[in-house]
């Protein structure tokens, strides 16, 4: 695995000033986030923690009706991986598609 770059926290919000195009990387995501959330009802996002914040990779879920995190899937923009990337790389911090929503329009200044 490589090494961590990012706090084990990390957050978009946490790591917006170390994005390389803000608006274009937290849209793809929302993308992403709103595939899931019309399958499954919700949508969650965390990311990458390997790299040094400019772009970097998520994985989005959904909660079941258990309440446990489900993974829709991890990316890297807009292309799924074919492979699940190692687990141990993730934040334990989760987004919820309101949150990402928001920030949007916060980089956009709405």
């Amino acid at each position: 695995m490589a090494e961590l770059s990012l706090a084990s926290d990390a957050t978009l919000r946490t790591v917006l000033p170390t994005l390389q195009k803000p608006e274009g990387h937290v849209r793809q995501i929302l993308e992403n986030m709103s595939a899931c959330n019309k399958k499954h009802g919700n949508a969650y996002v965390r990311i990458g923690i390997t790299g040094t914040g400019k772009v970097p990779y998520h994985q989005v879920s959904y909660l079941d009706p258990s309440g446990q995190h489900v993974v829709y899937g991890s990316f890297d923009g807009k292309n799924p991986f074919q492979e699940s990337p190692d687990p141990r790389g993730w934040s334990s911090e989760r987004m919820a598609r309101a949150d990402v929503m928001k920030l949007l329009g916060e980089i956009r200044g709405l």
